[in-house]
């Protein structure tokens, strides 16, 4: 095991690992959201496509990937079944012939209104209060953010 100061992964300890509590944090909302949206056989990244969807209307691929924080490549299967699925389409661009835009159907519009109870089983859960949601909100993109922006090679060679 590489050993870590007690920030990151502690030898003996995962309970007091930083790391361990988000990766078991994620799993744990991971789950919950896959309990909540079964009924409409959604999963949690089909979700986020739709949430993006229903706020912006109509994007290309590229918009949705960066939106979400994915490689194109992820984007691409997820729009492939979520298109099987009958819920979003590929159609062409207006302006550009060569790219598509992705619009959402009238079936993920009608389900909008459905996933309603899911949002709110979601802050049940949590159980903070708006102030604190925020806070932690705010922490956790400050986190990623500084884990981004981490020069990973640039570590290594330093601790070699």
């Amino acid at each position: 095991m590489i050993r870590m100061n007690s920030t990151a992964m502690p030898e003996a300890d995962l309970e007091a690992s930083v790391c361990f509590a988000l990766y078991t944090s994620m799993q744990a909302t991971l789950q919950l959201y896959r309990d909540l949206l079964a009924p409409w056989g959604l999963t949690f990244q089909q979700a986020l496509v739709l949430a993006v969807l229903w706020e912006r209307g109509d994007v290309s691929p590229t918009e949705l990937a960066t939106a979400l924080q994915l490689d194109s490549s992820s984007i691409s299967g997820l729009l492939n079944r979520m298109e099987a699925a009958g819920l979003v389409r590929r159609e062409p661009s207006p302006t550009d012939r060569r790219a598509v835009r992705i619009t959402p159907t009238e079936r993920s519009l009608e389900i909008r209104s459905e996933l309603a109870p899911v949002g709110q089983c979601i802050v049940e859960a949590l159980d903070l209060d708006r102030d604190d949601a925020v806070k932690l909100v705010g922490s956790l993109h400050a986190l990623r953010d500084r884990i981004t922006d981490y020069d990973t090679a640039a570590a290594l060679a330093a601790h070699r």
